[in-house]
């Protein structure tokens, strides 16, 4: 049976603790108690039942609150619960998770990338400490406002304008922080902690990343073959000279490993979870891409990546079986070398895509064959393309790789860039070898 009490300050004072935690009630107040501890600590309390779930809240210890106070305060409680269907606990709740700032959602949404298995989390995880996190990152959910994203993005543009290598000026990057920034909100608004999303009303600054680079068949002369006169490692030579001559991601070559080449069809196997566009991606290699793992084999074979970050300038005695994957930075500082020793103008790791996929197309391979060989997918969601198309296009992909093979292979053996021969002379070579037949 609850014990029972009329509550005067009297009464309240001369209550005894026992062995165990008592409760006693407020005769004429439901849900009003006094919590009595072993120790003799009392504390007004009120409870309460929000459907099946029993509430209790704390009013505050005796005598730092008087009975009257405690009364007061019951009696707004006791109205809010039972006059108007309220639930003091859960809003109090949702009110301080409400008020959690931003920064405290950024490990969920960066687990929820993982779980997914999102591409490139990393990098939203750089965007957010380096660009947003310092803006709002201790702001509350509830007041951040659409001024405040705007900041991030004026930042971005003013840091930028002042580096003479920054990429649209910073625009392209621009673009991203703030897509990130807007997905982070975008989970908030999910979980009932904001009403809307200020990042999806900002005048954008950030455009997206369109580059036409091409290099000649000059520059492709000049990179392959005075590249490691400039200062650039052999393995990260060969590396971005692999790069050129299968037209793969830089992301993909620096985490190419040796357990991936298929030796006795001459393919670069890479999963799913390999590619940037999550589907399964079989590269041919031609005698080109052959003979660069060859070069780079005496450095790296004793660990698992074919161009694994080494700076070894000689053929080691013993290959080091620590050597992890290159970072994206060691390619484009050496293409900054490039660009700089060799006067190769504003060129970039990416590019190198771009080029082997313009020049097969320009000497007589239809578009397809470069779709396949960049892995890009053709804007085709239905499930037939999706799901029951299965088959690799390895027929395609092949004939495609050798074309840019004898290319290439016509452009690299020449002795000097002024013997390079013109397009017009290239598509004359590769009609009268039969590759394209």
């Amino acid at each position: 049976m609850p014990e029972k009490r009329k509550f005067v300050d009297a009464v309240i004072r001369n209550l005894k603790p026992k062995k165990t935690r008592t409760i006693y009630w407020c005769e004429d107040s439901p849900g009003f108690g006094l919590r009595i501890t072993p120790s003799g600590t009392k504390s007004f309390v009120f409870k309460y039942m929000a459907g099946r779930t029993s509430r209790w809240i704390t009013l505050g210890q005796y005598p730092k609150i008087s009975l009257r106070e405690a009364r007061i305060e019951y009696e707004a409680l006791y109205e809010r619960v039972n006059e108007y269907g309220k639930d003091p606990v859960f809003e109090e709740q949702t009110k301080k998770t409400r008020e959690q700032p931003f920064a405290a959602l950024i490990d969920e949404y960066l687990e929820l990338g993982r779980l997914k298995g999102k591409k490139f989390v990393h990098e939203e995880e750089r965007y957010l400490a380096t660009d947003v996190l310092p803006v709002i990152g201790n702001k509350p959910l509830q007041e951040i406002t659409i001024e405040d994203i705007d900041r991030i993005q004026k930042n971005i543009v003013i840091r930028s304008s002042k580096r003479a290598n920054a990429t649209q000026s910073g625009r392209v990057t621009a673009k991203h922080v703030i897509g990130c920034a807007r997905r982070v909100l975008d989970l908030a608004c999910r979980k009932g902690l904001i009403d809307h999303n200020p990042a999806k009303n900002i005048e954008p600054l950030g455009i997206k990343g369109k580059r036409e680079r091409v290099l000649d068949f000059r520059e492709i002369w000049l990179l392959w073959n005075k590249m490691d006169e400039c200062n650039v490692p052999p393995v990260t030579g060969n590396a971005i000279r692999f790069m050129l001559t299968t037209m793969q991601r830089g992301i993909e070559v620096r985490n190419c490993r040796y357990s991936a080449i298929k030796a006795d069809e001459n393919i670069w196997h890479m999963t799913s979870g390999d590619t940037k566009s999550g589907r399964m991606h079989r590269v041919p290699l031609n005698s080109l891409a052959l003979s660069l793992i060859q070069s780079a084999t005496p450095y790296t074979s004793a660990c698992p990546f074919v161009f694994g970050a080494t700076r070894a300038a000689i053929i080691p005695d013993t290959p080091s079986a620590a050597l992890k994957p290159s970072t994206s930075s060691s390619y484009q500082q050496a293409m900054r070398r490039v660009r700089n020793q060799l006067g190769i103008h504003d060129i970039r790791p990416h590019d190198l895509r771009r080029t082997g996929a313009t020049w097969i197309t320009a000497v007589g391979l239809p578009k397809l064959y470069a779709r396949l060989m960049l892995n890009h997918s053709d804007g085709d969601r239905d499930v037939t393309g999706e799901v029951y198309i299965q088959y690799g296009y390895d027929f395609e992909k092949r004939k495609a790789a050798e074309v840019w093979g004898f290319v290439l292979n016509k452009i690299v053996t020449c002795a000097s860039p002024e013997e390079v021969p013109s397009l017009d002379e290239i598509r004359v070579l590769v009609r009268e070898s039969g590759l394209l037949s």
